[in-house]
C-alpha cells in the first residue's frame, strides 16, 4: 500500500476515534463547567418557627461513650452507670466535670439493658440483657438473654463475668426489647419486643404462649423448682391455660423504653411503630396493646387472631410525619425544671424531637402535649438520677445531655418569608438564580400532576459532597447510599404548570435546606428542613407557606382536548410536615441528587456533559469518582420506550414510590420499590396486600400476567382514599399506569387469562344488553379496572365510553366510583371534604339538630337511615344510633364518620366471598355453617350461598360504611348532622 495513503487512512481513523472519544469521555474540560463560582448569598438560616422553649446541653462534656444505650444511677452511691451497645458497662461520678469512667462489666456482646437490684449495696446484683450472637437480627430460638452478675467490689462497682446466672431467654431476630426496671415493690419488669423484624412475622404479639411482644414481671428474689425466679401470684395470666405466667402486659411491638413514675408507681413505655404510628402507653395489669392486629389505635392486620383481653389505646400517638422511632422516657420529678414536674418526657430517635405530656388519670385524658425542643440527638434513651433529674442518651455522639431552658426562647427569628429575600436568586421575576448555584436534572422524574420542575443545587463557599458517603444510621440492606452534603446546602426546585399552551405558570418553589446544628460542646448533627414558597399571580415573587396543613388552589387550564377547550385543576401546596414524608431519613433526605438519578448527561450553557463528571470537574466531591459513570449505578428514563420495559417500570417505581416503600421509609415495609433491587428482592410478586384488597378477589401487590388483580395498579388508577402516591398527586398519570400495566402483563401468568371486558360486552348482544352488561361489570373491581384501561387505550366505542363513565362515576360503591371520577370535569366531580377537611372548623360551627335530622334522613348521597336505625327511623344494617350521644361526644362522632374503618366492631366487619364460578359477593356475615353462608349487602339485601359453592372467604379491613361518605356535604351540613347525633342520649 502507498505509504502516503496508509498514513492518510491512519490519520482519518485516529481523528474519528478522537471525535468519538471527545463525545463519550467527559474527562475533557467543558468550557463553562470548569470554574467553580462560590455560592455566598444564602440567607436561609435557622427556621421560621419560634425558638424551642428548651435546648439540650452536654451534662458531662469530658466523657464519651461507645454507642450508649441505657443509663441509670448506682444505688446508694453518687455514681451513674451507662450500658454501651458493644458490651461494656461503666460507671462514673455524677459530676459535670468528671473526666473518666470505670468499667463495671465487659460482656463483649450486644447489650440492650441493665438494672441494679434494689438491695444492690447488700447483694451486689446487676441484671443485664444481651444477645448471645453479635448480630441483633440473627434469628435464634433463645438468642436474647437476661442474666444476673455479682460484683466483687462496690466503689467503684466491678462485676465478675464468671458470676453469671442465666435467668431467662427468649428469641432474637429483631425487636429484642431488653429494657429492665425494678418496680417499687421489688419485682423485675422485662420488655421483650416481638422478636421479629417486620410486621410481627412470627405472630407473637397476641400469643400468650410465648413471652415475646410483652412486658414480663418476675420475682428474682425467690427461685422455684423450674426457674431461677418465681412468678408473683397476682400476675394476670397465671391461671390461663397455655399462657406464659411471666406476662404482665402484651401486644407490644418494641417497647423502648419502660419506666416507673417514682411518685405514683405507674408504668410507662414508648412503643416503636411500624408503618405510620409511634405510641406512648400507660401499662396496666393484663393490658393488651393491640400489636399486630393494631398499630396504636389504627388497624394493621385486623384479620389476625386476637388475645383474650380487649385492646387498650395509646395515651398519645404520633404519625410518622412527626416521629419515626419513639423513645420512652420518665415522668419528671426533679427540681431543676419545676415547670415540667409531673410531665412525662419522651422523644424520638430519628428526628431528635423531645416532647412532654400530662395525663389526668381520673378523667382519663391528656391535658397537655407539646414539643419541648427539636434537637440534633440520636435519642436512644433517657436516664434518671437519684434526685429525679433527667438525662438524654445520644447514641451516635456517645454523650449524655440534659434539657435546659433556651435563653433565646423569646427571640424573634429573622427568616426570609419571601423568595426574593432568600439569596437564591439574582432576579426572582426572571427566575435567574444567584452566582454559584448549579442547575441539575434527574433521569427519572416524579409524576407531579403534569407540572414540570426546574432543579438547582447550591453548595455554599468551597463546601464539598461526600460521594455515596455513609449517612447515619446505616442504610438498610439493598438501599442505595446517599450523598453527604456540607453545612448550608440548599436544594430547590421551581414547579410550573402550563395554563396555556407554551405558557407555564410558576406555582411554587420548594426548598430543602441542610443545617449543621451544634449545641454546647457537642458535635453537630444533620438537620434537613423543608419550605414551600408560593408564587404570586404577577409571577414576581413567592411567599413562604406557613399553614401547617398546606392549602389548595384551583387553576383554569386551556386544553383543546377538554370540553369547552378548558378545564380546572386543583393544586395542593404541601406543608413542611408533608414534605418530610418523602424527604425522610430512610431516603437520605435528598431524593433527586444522588448517583442513581444524576448519572446522565445534562445540557449546560456550554454543551452537554455527564453530571457526575461535571460535579467532579467543579471539585464538588471530596474525592475523585470511584469509577467511570458508565460503571456506576443509574436508573433508566422510563419515558423512553426504546429501553427495557422491566427496568423502565422499576425506575418509575423508584422515582415515585421508593422514598416511602423501603425499609423504615414509612410505607408498608414488607416490600421495597427501589430500582436497584431484583424483582425477587422487591417482594411484591404474588404478595397479598396488607391494607385491604378493595374487593379484588385473590389480589396481590403484583399479580403476574394479571394487571386487573394487581393492587398497585388499582391504587395508581383511583382518585379515592386508596390512591398512591398518597401525597403530592391528585391527577392520574395515564402514561405511568400504561407502563406499569404493560410490565405486569409481561410476567408469565400463574392462572388462566382473565376474560376481556371488551369481549364480554360484545358477547352481550344488542346495545341495551351491552349497557346492562356494563352495569354488571361495574360490580367487580377487576372488571371496572379493565374498563378504565379500555377507555384510556381507546378500546371502547365512542358510543359506549360515555355510558361507562356516567355509570362508573355515579356508582354506589366508592371503590368503583373513585376509578371513574377523573373523567369528569373537576367542577362536576364530587365536592369532597377529603384531604381538605378541617374537623376543628366543623366542630367550631353551631350545629342545628333539626337540620341534622334532615341530613340523616333525606340528604341525597348520604341517607344514614338506609343503614342505621334511630328509634323507629331507618334500618338495622349498621349499628343502632339511638343513644350514640351517650357513648361519644361530637369530636368522636365526627371522627367515626370521617374514618369509619379505623375501628370496626367485629359484628360489622365486611367479608368478601368468592364462589367457585368466579363471582364475588361482599357484605356483613349473618350466618355461616356447614350448609350455607348468608351475607347482608350494602342495600340491606340477604345473599344466600351454598357452602359447597364457596371458594374463599376473606374478611376486609374496610367498613361497610364508605369512606368520604360526607363528600357532597358542606361543613355546616356536617355540623348539623353531628349535633343531631350528639343529642341522641335518650330513646
Amino acid at each position: 500500500m502507498n505509504c502516503r495513503i496508509y498514513c492518510f487512512l491512519v490519520l482519518i481513523l485516529f481523528t474519528t476515534a478522537r471525535v468519538v472519544l471527545l463525545a463519550e469521555d467527559d474527562s475533557q474540560h467543558l468550557v463553562g463547567v470548569n470554574k467553580r463560582i462560590p455560592f455566598t448569598t444564602s440567607k436561609i438560616v435557622g427556621s421560621p418557627d419560634p425558638p424551642s422553649p428548651y435546648r439540650t446541653v452536654n451534662a458531662y462534656p469530658n466523657l464519651h461513650f461507645d454507642e450508649p444505650l441505657d443509663m441509670m444511677p448506682v444505688p446508694d452511691s453518687d455514681r451513674m452507670a451507662v450500658a454501651q451497645r458493644l458490651g461494656k458497662i461503666v460507671s462514673f461520678v455524677n459530676d459535670t466535670q468528671v473526666e473518666k469512667s470505670d468499667l463495671i462489666l465487659d460482656l463483649n456482646k450486644i447489650v440492650y439493658g441493665m438494672a441494679f437490684h434494689p438491695e444492690f449495696s447488700a447483694n451486689g446484683y446487676i441484671y443485664v440483657t444481651y444477645l448471645i450472637d453479635a448480630d441483633p437480627l440473627k434469628e435464634l430460638p433463645l438468642g436474647t438473654r437476661l442474666s444476673r452478675f455479682g460484683v466483687t467490689q462496690h466503689d467503684p462497682p466491678r462485676a465478675d463475668p464468671e458470676s453469671e446466672q442465666v435467668m431467662l431467654e427468649w428469641p432474637s431476630g429483631g425487636h429484642n426489647g431488653g429494657c429492665l426496671k425494678f418496680s417499687p415493690n421489688g419485682y423485675l419488669y422485662v420488655a421483650t419486643g416481638d422478636s421479629g423484624l417486620i410486621a410481627d412475622m412470627y405472630l407473637n404479639g397476641q400469643d400468650l404462649s410465648n413471652i415475646s411482644g410483652a412486658i414480663l414481671r418476675i420475682d428474682v428474689d425467690h427461685a422455684d423448682d423450674e426457674r431461677p425466679y418465681s412468678i408473683p401470684n397476682d400476675n394476670p395470666f397465671v391461671d390461663v391455660d397455655g399462657a406464659r405466667p411471666e406476662i404482665w402486659a402484651y401486644g407490644l411491638r418494641q417497647p423502648w423504653k419502660i419506666s416507673f413514675d417514682r411518685a405514683t408507681g405507674e408504668l410507662w413505655t414508648g412503643n416503636v411503630g411500624q408503618d405510620l404510628w409511634e405510641q406512648i402507653y400507660l401499662i396496666e395489669r393484663g393490658g393488651n396493646y393491640g400489636w399486630s392486629v393494631m398499630e396504636g389505635s389504627h388497624p394493621f392486620r385486623p384479620d389476625r387472631a386476637r388475645g383474650p383481653t380487649p385492646f387498650l389505646l395509646p395515651i398519645v400517638e404520633h404519625n410518622h410525619t412527626e416521629f419515626r422511632s419513639i423513645t420512652g422516657g420518665f415522668v419528671y420529678r426533679g427540681s431543676q425544671l419545676p415547670e415540667l414536674r409531673g410531665a412525662y418526657i419522651y422523644g424520638d430517635y430519628d428526628t431528635g424531637k423531645i416532647w412532654m405530656l400530662r395525663y389526668d388519670r381520673t378523667a382519663e385524658k391528656v391535658t397537655e402535649n407539646r414539643e419541648l425542643t427539636d434537637s440534633s440527638l440520636r435519642l436512644v434513651g433517657f436516664g434518671e438520677d437519684h434526685k429525679g433529674e433527667l438525662y438524654l442518651v445520644d447514641h451516635m455522639r456517645g454523650q449524655i445531655f440534659q434539657l435546659a431552658l433556651n435563653p433565646e426562647r423569646n427571640v424573634t427569628n429573622e427568616f426570609p418569608h419571601r423568595l426574593s429575600d432568600t439569596g437564591l436568586f439574582d432576579s426572582v421575576a426572571d427566575h435567574r438564580v444567584a452566582a454559584g448555584i448549579m442547575p441539575y436534572s434527574v433521569i427519572a422524574p416524579q409524576w407531579i400532576d403534569g407540572a414540570v420542575k426546574e432543579r438547582f443545587l447550591a453548595i455554599p463557599g468551597d463546601g464539598q459532597i461526600e460521594f455515596d458517603g455513609t449517612i447515619y444510621p446505616q442504610p438498610a440492606p439493598g438501599a442505595p447510599h446517599g450523598w453527604k452534603f456540607p453545612d448550608g446546602t440548599v436544594v430547590f426546585e421551581t414547579i410550573s404548570l402550563e395554563l396555556r399552551p407554551g405558557m407555564p405558570r410558576r406555582l411554587e418553589t420548594r426548598v430543602l435546606h441542610y443545617e449543621q446544628l451544634a449545641g454546647d460542646e457537642s458535635v453537630g448533627d444533620q438537620l434537613w428542613r423543608t419550605y414551600t414558597y408560593v408564587w404570586n399571580d404577577e409571577q414576581t415573587d413567592a411567599i413562604l407557606l406557613e399553614d401547617a396543613r398546606g392549602f389548595e388552589r384551583t387553576f383554569t387550564i386551556q386544553d383543546p382536548a377538554a370540553a369547552g377547550a378548558k378545564r380546572q385543576q386543583t393544586w395542593h401546596f404541601p406543608s413542611r410536615v408533608e414534605c418530610t414524608v418523602c424527604h425522610n431519613v430512610a431516603a437520605k433526605y435528598v431524593i433527586g441528587v444522588n448517583t442513581m438519578q444524576i448519572n446522565h448527561r445534562h445540557e449546560y450553557d456550554a454543551g452537554t456533559m455527564n453530571q457526575l463528571h461535571a460535579f467532579e470537574q467543579l471539585r464538588l466531591f471530596t474525592e475523585p469518582l470511584p469509577d467511570q459513570p458508565a460503571n456506576l449505578p443509574r436508573l433508566d428514563d422510563y419515558r423512553d420506550s426504546a429501553l427495557n420495559l422491566r427496568q423502565r417500570a422499576r425506575s418509575y417505581l423508584h422515582a415515585n414510590c421508593s422514598h416511602c416503600h423501603r425499609k423504615w421509609g414509612g410505607g408498608n415495609a414488607e416490600f421495597r420499590l427501589l430500582g436497584n433491587l431484583t424483582i425477587d428482592e422487591m417482594d411484591i410478586v404474588g404478595t397479598r396486600p396488607g391494607r385491604g384488597s378493595f374487593f379484588i378477589p385473590g389480589a396481590s401487590l403484583l399479580a403476574p400476567g394479571d394487571p386487573a388483580a394487581s393492587l398497585m395498579l388499582y391504587r395508581m388508577s383511583t382518585t379515592g382514599p386508596g390512591r398512591m402516591p398518597r401525597l403530592d398527586s391528585r391527577v392520574v398519570d395515564v402514561e405511568g399506569i400504561r407502563l406499569i400495566r404493560d410490565w405486569i402483563a409481561s410476567f408469565p401468568a400463574e392462572s388462566d387469562a382473565r376474560p376481556s371486558v371488551i369481549e364480554r360486552i360484545a358477547d352481550a348482544g344488542d346495545e341495551e344488553s351491552q349497557i346492562q352488561k356494563i352495569d354488571e361489570l361495574l360490580g367487580e373491581t377487576t372488571a371496572a379496572l379493565q374498563l378504565v384501561q379500555a377507555i384510556d387505550g381507546h378500546a371502547l366505542s365512542d358510543k359506549l365510553v360515555p355510558e361507562v363513565i356516567t355509570r362508573g362515576s355515579k356508582h354506589a360503591e366508592a371503590h368503583i366510583r373513585d376509578l371513574f371520577e377523573r373523567y369528569l370535569p373537576e367542577d362536576q366531580r364530587t365536592k369532597r371534604l377529603g384531604s381538605t377537611i378541617r374537623p376543628e372548623q366543623i366542630l367550631s360551627l353551631d350545629g342545628d339538630p333539626q337540620r341534622g335530622l334532615a341530613v340523616f334522613a333525606q340528604t341525597a348521597g348520604v341517607q344514614c337511615k338506609s343503614c342505621h336505625k334511630i328509634g323507629d327511623l331507618g334500618t338495622d344494617l349498621g349499628p343502632d344510633l339511638s343513644q350514640i350521644g351517650k357513648k361519644y361526644d361530637k369530636s368522636k362522632i365526627l371522627e367515626n364518620i370521617l374514618d369509619p374503618s379505623r375501628q370496626i366492631d367485629l359484628k360489622f366487619r365486611v367479608y368478601l366471598v368468592e364462589t367457585v364460578d368466579g363471582k364475588v359477593h361482599t357484605g356483613l356475615l349473618i350466618e355461616k355453617n356447614l350448609e350455607r353462608l348468608v351475607l347482608k349487602d350494602a342495600k340491606n339485601q340477604e345473599i344466600r350461598l351454598a357452602a359447597k359453592d364457596i371458594e374463599e372467604i376473606t374478611p376486609q379491613q374496610q367498613s361497610l360504611m364508605p369512606d368520604l361518605l360526607l363528600r357532597d356535604l358542606t361543613a355546616q351540613q356536617v355540623a348539623d348532622l353531628v349535633a343531631y347525633l350528639a343529642a341522641l342520649k335518650e330513646l
